[in-house]
């Protein structure tokens, strides 16, 4: 009877704890703790998003950069002097890089046609 009867009063404290979570006070309560935490989740994922964005772009500017700049790179000692560096001359004309198609002539001879 013993037994029976803490079962008995274990089950109604759980059941009123159960009662007590999902009344609509505690639930306004939990929805808006977790509405907070996600606030905070997002901002510190736009934040660290935007400083990976960054110093990616700062990345592939410097690549470009190394590929494409003409001329004799500005001295840092200029820039910082405030001298303006002369512009670069532009390029010349610019190669092929495939190799040049074979031509339909070989040795100088032409082809006839057999008709």
């Amino acid at each position: 009877m013993a037994v029976g009867a803490t079962g008995a009063f274990r089950a109604k404290r759980k059941v009123e704890a159960a009662i007590d979570r999902y009344l609509p006070e505690q639930v306004a309560d939990r929805a808006a703790a977790s509405a907070r935490n996600v606030g905070q989740a997002m901002r510190t994922a736009a934040s660290e998003g935007r400083e990976v964005m960054k110093a990616t772009e700062e990345e592939l500017r410097q690549r470009v950069e190394a590929r494409t700049y003409v001329g004799d790179r500005p001295s840092a000692e200029r820039a910082a002097a405030g001298r303006p560096e002369a512009l670069p001359t532009a390029p010349g004309p610019r190669r092929s890089v495939r190799p040049p198609t074979p031509s339909r002539a070989v040795n100088g001879a032409r082809r006839r046609s057999r008709r």
